[in-house]
C-alpha cells in the first residue's frame, strides 16, 4: 500500500504525519455468462466512444487500426463451461480483424475475429462458437485488439457475451 508522508513545523516542533493511501479498488467479476457492453471497459487505447441510441447501453466503440480495449475480470468459466458460443452486437465499415487476447495487449491472440462488411446502417448479432483447444478458462483481463489497413475506423462495437455450449464439445 502507498504511503505519504506530510510534514510541517508547528512552533518548535517538526510533525510527520503518515497517511496511507488507499489501493484502487479492484474491478469486480464479471460473471460467465454476462453482458459485458462496449463501453464498461476498464482502460483503452485509440477507440473512439459512440453515443447511439440503437446500442444496448445506449453507448458504442468505434476501432481503428491499432486501437484496443480492455475489460478487467472477466470469468471464462470452467473448463468445458467455455466451449460455447461467444455473440457480439457489431457493424463493419471497411476491412479489419479484431484480435481477442488475455492479460495483455501484446499477448498472442487465442482468436480472431473477422466482422462482417454492409456498413452501420443496423447492429448485426453475431455467433462464434469456441473450441475447448482454444478458449480460456479462469477470469483474466480480455483484451480486443484492431488490426487493419490505414488509420480509418472499420469496426464498431456494441457488446459481448459468452455462452454455454449446449451439445457436445467441441475438439
Amino acid at each position: 500500500m502507498p504511503v505519504r508522508f506530510l510534514s510541517a513545523i508547528v512552533g518548535a516542533a517538526l510533525l510527520t504525519l503518515v497517511a496511507a493511501t488507499p489501493a484502487a479498488a479492484a474491478s469486480p467479476t464479471r460473471p460467465f455468462g454476462s453482458l459485458i457492453e462496449a463501453e464498461s471497459f476498464d482502460a483503452t487505447l485509440g477507440v473512439r466512444v459512440l453515443a447511439d441510441a440503437n446500442a444496448s447501453g445506449g453507448h458504442a466503440i468505434a476501432f481503428s487500426a491499432g486501437d484496443w480495449l480492455r475489460f478487467d475480470s472477466v470469468d471464462f468459466g470452467a473448463p468445458g463451461q467455455t466451449s460455447g458460443f461467444a455473440t457480439w452486437r457489431s457493424c463493419a465499415t471497411g476491412a479489419g480483424t479484431i484480435e481477442l487476447r488475455l492479460d495483455s495487449p501484446t499477448a498472442t491472440p487465442f482468436l480472431t475475429l473477422n466482422p462482417a462488411g454492409g456498413g452501420c446502417a443496423q447492429w448485426y448479432q453475431s455467433s462464434l462458437r469456441l473450441g475447448l483447444a482454444t478458449t480460456p478458462t479462469g477470469v483474466h483481463s480480455f483484451y480486443m485488439h484492431a488490426r487493419a489497413e490505414g488509420g480509418c475506423e472499420f469496426y464498431r462495437f456494441d457488446s459481448l457475451q459468452l455462452i454455454k455450449q449446449t451439445g457436445p464439445p467441441i475438439p
